[in-house]
């Protein structure tokens, strides 16, 4: 559906915002978690290193809410190894490690029989407009996870008469831009104003249910991995140091010459760099430059960060008139990013590959990051009413920082063309719905 479709089709849902008030649920509320649903995307179907699996899967953080909370059943899409598409992993060592799918065939669904609607109904690659309009997508994750029953994500959430709901939508409206190095409006991002509209649409329905409802925001997607770990200078593959020339550093090529120091280089750049495209002839590479679609301009980073900002600025001001709590996941990840937290004496970062909190794909959770944003949930559901265990992490541990972080710039692995590719197809853009 267009942009300016959108935007008809859910402008009376505009007016709803003066209404949610009077729906709200008072905040001390005692959370009942009988039956369960999570609305989302791939953060809350628990997709990580660019797959869906079972193996992560189970700690998905609805799954690992349901868990703590003993629910006798919390039903999800499960695929078989090595997932949709296929897992990301580290297939080959030498001489330097590559990052790639690990199969070339997929793993199958293993739960489509269920006579009744997923409880995670966590949707990767869908939009915040699609929990309202969408139910099929000729073979994708919507047909995966709805089984074209005709209905939506948000229908069939409701049809189980859940008792309490977790949302976390929007992601996708801006994480489509970082991914594909483009930002615009319509075709790569949402326009703020139609996912206002989707995610009022969206809240009214929950609250005319009268489903307690507990929320997050988004984070900076230009804070990522996929979107930080390349520098946009050249660097020396033995030291991981900045190539340095008459004091200064040497910057990458782009379509429009020497990058800025402004700029930021995605993972997809990594196989080209390998092969020398980027780096001036002068310094051995080949003098051509990296592809725009690779790079984020200074201009590109702040129309994504203003339009975060922006579906934060609407996630806040929708739910505190519906009184529904708002997980800062924003704020989280700001912080995994910039101090790192300790936990059991190890510090986790937004390294790629070192820091413990982020998968292959260099966007996703670990099952160490989902375990971690599940214990934030589990705080603010206890701070609205909620008593439940919060999650002991030390299993987890194993699966967490793997040393010491490179230096700057080094690039002790290769992105595959594969590998960024599958990425591409999982999360098309805004304008393909």
């Amino acid at each position: 559906m267009k942009a300016d479709a959108v935007r008809r089709s859910l402008a009376p849902a505009a007016a709803a915002c003066a209404i949610l008030a009077a729906a709200a649920t008072p905040a001390g509320a005692q959370v009942d978690f009988r039956t369960y649903v999570a609305l989302g995307d791939s953060l809350t179907a628990g997709f990580s290193s660019g797959s869906l699996v079972v193996t992560h899967q189970e700690s998905s953080y609805p799954a690992l809410l349901a868990r703590q909370v003993r629910l006798a059943s919390f039903q999800q899409p499960t695929v078989s190894e090595p997932g949709i598409p296929p897992e990301l992993a580290l297939v080959s060592l030498v001489p330097a490690p590559i990052i790639a799918p690990k199969a070339t065939a997929a793993g199958v669904p293993t739960n489509l029989l269920l006579p009744s609607p997923y409880n995670n109904l966590g949707i990767p690659g869908a939009l915040s407009v699609d929990l309202l309009t969408r139910t099929t997508d000729d073979g994708g994750f919507h047909d995966l996870v709805l089984r074209k029953q005709g209905k939506t994500a948000l229908q069939q959430g409701l049809a189980l008469g859940p008792s309490v709901v977790t949302l976390w939508i929007g992601n996708n409206d801006v994480l489509g831009a970082a991914i594909r190095g483009k930002a615009v409006d319509g075709v790569t991002l949402t326009p703020a104003s139609v996912f206002r509209a989707a995610y009022t649409a969206i809240v009214e329905a929950l609250l005319a249910a009268q489903l307690r409802t507990i929320a997050a925001n988004l984070p900076d997607v230009t804070s990522i991995p996929f979107v930080t770990t390349i520098p946009p200078y050249v660097v020396d593959p033995a030291s991981g140091r900045p190539v340095v020339v008459a004091g200064q550093r040497v910057p990458l090529l782009g379509p429009n010459g020497p990058l800025a120091e402004s700029s930021l280089v995605t993972l997809a750049a990594s196989a080209l760099l390998a092969r020398g495209e980027g780096i001036p002839a002068a310094l051995g590479g080949r003098g051509t430059p990296l592809p725009d679609e690779v790079i984020l301009d200074a201009g590109e980073l702040a129309m994504i960060r203003e339009r975060v900002a922006a579906n934060n600025q609407a996630i806040a001001e929708i739910c505190r008139g519906a009184g529904i709590p708002v997980l800062d996941v924003n704020a989280l990840l700001k912080e995994i990013a910039t101090t790192g937290r300790v936990v059991g004496g190890v510090r986790l970062t937004g390294a790629f590959l070192t820091g413990g909190v982020f998968s292959y794909d260099g966007v996703h959770p670990t099952d160490l990051g989902y375990a971690l944003i599940a214990n934030e949930w589990i705080k603010l559901i206890n701070a609205a009413g909620g008593d439940i265990p919060e999650i002991n992490l030390a299993p987890f541990l194993g699966l967490g920082s793997r040393g010491a972080a490179p230096g700057p710039g080094a690039l002790p692995f290769e992105f595959t063309r594969e590998a960024w590719e599958a990425l591409l197809a999982t999360f098309p853009t805004v304008d393909g719905r």
